[in-house]
């Protein structure tokens, strides 16, 4: 009986059991958590499917760009790169783990997304919105404006002024410094080449020699930072009086003016005219603004021109002493006497003055 009792009570715990287990069953296959940065959650977060985006637009990944001149219609989404529009995009632009950038000359119709990364404006239009998935100040980083062709002009222009101000400045007080300086230049123009790279070789290394000289005594120690300061400000004054020479010394050269002799008027203008011409190449580049070839070469001859008057003009500073070495022109030396002259000076010598002879019938005084 007991026995009979014992299997009915498992038979009806069995049937109690078999609902339980039959949905456990069914529960095991659930979906499977998502995670925090999934793939999905990525395309979520901009209301997109992986599908729709294969059909209507382009979905890349790794680094992908919309080339100059092309147009590609529907949205673009790059997965782990960097998307890098330069032509049109008819729709919004995505770059998950990765930046959008939107160079100069470039046009998207939509919205600018970035999901883990930033959007950046390079000069180029985003009709649409700029966003960045999860939202962080820095995400959205709008690149400086391009510098156009009116403000390099402006630059240029601000610059010459600037340079032909303290040329007037540097002639009405140190006219004789200069003048020294761009006779230098005009006859040892090799020399003061080479003496102004070594110049700047050698910089750095008397700047430290000096410095530890001054480190030995205790008042030297203390003049350490005022030669820090001193040393630059000296290297500067220099290079500005024989950049200021040699373009006197160009001046008048384009206006065949005299170097010796002239007024202070004649010396101004050919100053002013030897600035604009050393500042001319920096105005071609303002003109050829871009990144192609011709604005890389044009920018290269300005900065190479520009460092071989620099250099130049600190060497003709360096051996002139800046300026306070007087020399004659080979054509300057002075006149040789004649057998008849004297060097007996006649200044305030005072003439005899000769008699008058009295006129015919005039009474004598």
């Amino acid at each position: 009986m007991r026995r009979i009792v014992r299997s009915l009570a498992a038979f009806g715990l069995a049937l109690a059991l078999l609902p339980t287990a039959a949905r456990a069953q069914t529960a095991a296959p659930a979906t499977p958590a998502v995670l925090p940065d999934s793939e999905q959650v990525a395309l979520s977060a901009f209301a997109l499917s992986a599908e729709g985006i294969e059909m209507n637009g382009r979905f890349v990944r790794g680094n992908s760009s919309v080339a100059a001149g092309d147009t590609l219609r529907g949205p673009l989404v790059v997965m782990s790169g960097t998307a890098e529009v330069f032509g049109v995009v008819a729709g919004n632009v995505y770059a998950l783990w990765g930046d959008v950038v939107i160079h100069d000359g470039a046009d998207v119709y939509g919205s600018a997304n970035a999901y883990r990364g930033r959007v950046i404006l390079d000069g180029g239009r985003v009709r649409g919105s700029l966003s960045a998935t999860p939202t962080d100040a820095a995400a959205l980083a709008p690149a400086p404006a391009p510098m156009t062709r009116a403000r390099a002009l402006q630059l240029s222009a601000g610059w010459t002024a600037m340079s032909v101000i303290i040329g007037l400045l540097v002639l009405v007080l140190l006219s004789s410094n200069l003048e020294a300086t761009a006779r230098t230049l005009e006859q040892e123009f090799g020399r003061s080449f080479f003496a102004g790279v070594l110049g700047q070789l050698g910089f750095l290394p008397l700047l430290l020699f000096i410095c530890v000289a001054l480190a030995v005594t205790v008042v030297g120690i203390l003049l350490i930072p005022f030669a820090l300061v001193a040393a630059p400000i000296a290297l500067a004054g220099f290079v500005t009086l024989g950049w200021l020479a040699l373009a006197l010394v160009s001046g008048r050269a384009i206006l065949r003016a005299q170097s010796a002799g002239s007024s202070r008027a004649d010396a101004l203008r050919a100053l002013t005219a030897g600035v604009v011409l050393l500042m001319l190449p920096w105005v071609i580049v303002s003109l050829i603004t871009g990144t192609g070839t011709v604005a890389a070469l044009a920018k290269l001859v300005a900065i190479a021109i520009t460092w071989v008057a620099a250099t130049a003009g600190l060497g003709a500073a360096v051996l002139s002493k800046a300026g306070t070495r007087q020399k004659r022109a080979p054509g300057a030396s002075a006149p040789k006497l004649q057998g008849w002259q004297t060097p007996t000076p006649v200044a305030g010598v005072a003439a005899a003055r000769r008699p008058i002879p009295a006129r015919p019938g005039a009474a004598p005084k």
